[in-house]
């Protein structure tokens, strides 16, 4: 029997440390999945006398769902709170003293079917002042730490930007793809949020963003076939690198001419090459042509170099191409192309703008229907969508955002950045600063990077405007 007595204890000790590691770890832990597999690694636990008996020790998720990197001091705040029984009340608790410096009730109780457990939200946005806290209810008992700073986008954001840096020094002939996205995401951040940049600097000087930029620009020219203009593997052209480097570096050249106008006419001229090159070998493309994602991307190029030029073969092309395609907001290039194309100053097929445009629009309407139902106000899962469809419904917002300036966008963006730093289904933080926490986080590619930058800078956007 004494034997049974040890073997309970040192399994109710198990319990113990699993349940404390999985309430107090910071941002970096490891996830639900990751201890269930460390629970499933460790040795048995069992007396020589004894039968070995295999337990599997229950994921234990927090009932209070925060985002953990942290708030804006001037910026809504809120948190999830889930439960098969819920209190009326929460506290928000300074981490480094105890005290108690704020307390709310718990609002819109809810139940989930599927999960079995009630749902309310604790608001807390009227505590700005800085700091680390977490917030505490009876029966659920507290949850992950996270921080008020005044400057946290701006922060998070500066932070990002290096982080693209970094990876400037890493890039190999098999980023060109990832490299072409980042950089359209970025250059189209800045056209549509400027003054969010700008205003970090001194009038006339670059922003981290557009010197980021430039250093990935001049990357892909590296990549160029110096004779033809195309991207080649060995002596195959690779047909969708080529064209997603002429659209990128023609978008480049368009903003990029206020600073370094001379350079900004290599970067088109490289653009004008490559895009000669696949049209001197119209025809010859076999399978290629016949897949639409070459030909929005085709389409995309045609835009870009439109409005950088205004001649009119490319406009033709444009027509041409966007006639016969079916608008969808998931395809990139298309997205691309079609946000270019309705913000070029010169003349445009009015039918065809409206045709592409209002797909846009459509989209981020449904997408914000969708989040109306939603505990955590996303419409999105990451059970059930992948991170890169949730970055790219954002990037998709915040440009139609940018069209009909709707602060239920901005508040539905925001709702993600804080779905993805820890207020979701598994309380996990997905916005790595690093971009080595995990395959499934923001920062493990150049492209995720850069969404994540495009809904941080209009988040900010419309922060300067309140």
């Amino acid at each position: 029997m004494s034997g049974q007595r040890n073997f309970n204890k040192r399994i109710a000790m198990l319990l113990v440390v699993l349940l404390f590691s999985a309430a107090f770890s910071g941002c970096g832990s490891n996830s639900g999945e990751e201890a269930r597999k460390e629970a499933q690694d460790t040795e048995p636990l069992s007396m020589e006398t004894a039968p070995v008996i295999d337990y599997e020790v229950p994921v234990v998720l927090p009932g209070i769902l925060v985002n953990r990197i942290g708030y804006e001091a001037a910026s809504y705040k809120t948190a999830v709170v889930r439960g098969s029984s819920l209190p009326t009340r929460f506290r928000i608790v300074n981490a480094d003293t105890g005290e108690v410096v704020y307390t709310g009730s718990l609002e819109q109780q809810g139940y989930d079917n599927q999960t079995k457990e009630y749902n309310s939200y604790g608001d807390f946005s009227a505590l700005t002042e800085e700091g680390v806290y977490y917030m505490e209810c009876d029966i659920l008992g507290r949850s992950y730490s996270f921080e008020i700073r005044d400057t946290m986008y701006t922060d998070l954001m500066e932070e990002a930007i290096t982080l693209l840096n970094s990876k400037r020094n890493n890039l190999t002939e098999e980023d060109i793809l990832d490299v072409c996205k980042c950089l359209s995401t970025l250059l189209l951040s800045y056209e549509l949020f400027a003054h969010v940049y700008e205003g970090q600097v001194a009038e006339g000087k670059e922003p981290p963003l557009i010197g980021l930029s430039r250093s990935y620009a001049e990357w892909l020219i590296t990549v160029q076939d110096a004779e033809t203009g195309a991207v080649m593997a060995e002596e195959e052209l690779l047909w969708e690198e080529t064209a997603w480097l002429s659209a990128v570096l023609a978008k480049f050249s368009y903003t990029y001419q206020k600073y370094d106008s001379v350079y900004a006419t290599v970067c088109l001229q490289a653009s004008d090459k490559a895009w000669k090159y696949l049209t001197e070998r119209e025809g010859q493309e076999t399978e290629v042509r016949t897949e639409n994602e070459y030909k929005e991307t085709r389409f995309y190029a045609a835009a870009e170099l439109y409005r950088a030029t205004g001649r009119n073969e490319y406009h033709s092309v444009v027509v041409s191409l966007g006639k016969d395609m079916i608008p969808d907001a998931d395809h990139v290039a298309l997205m691309f192309g079609t946000l270019t194309y309705a913000s070029t100053k010169r003349s445009v097929n009015m039918d065809l703008c409206a045709k592409l445009t209002k797909e846009l629009l459509d989209e981020a309407e449904r997408i914000a229907e969708r989040a109306q139902e939603d505990i955590f106000s996303t419409g999105r899962s990451l059970e059930e969508e992948s991170l890169e469809e949730i970055l790219w419904d954002m990037v998709v917002v915040s440009a139609v955002d940018y069209i009909i300036t709707n602060h239920e966008y901005a508040t539905l963006i925001e709702n993600h950045l804080h779905y993805l730093a820890g207020t979701n289904e598994t309380a996990v933080c997905h916005l790595s600063p690093d971009g080595e926490s995990g395959a499934a986080d923001v920062g493990k590619d150049c492209m995720s990077t850069a969404e994540y930058i495009m809904m941080l800078s209009e988040i900010l956007s419309h922060k300067q405007e309140e």
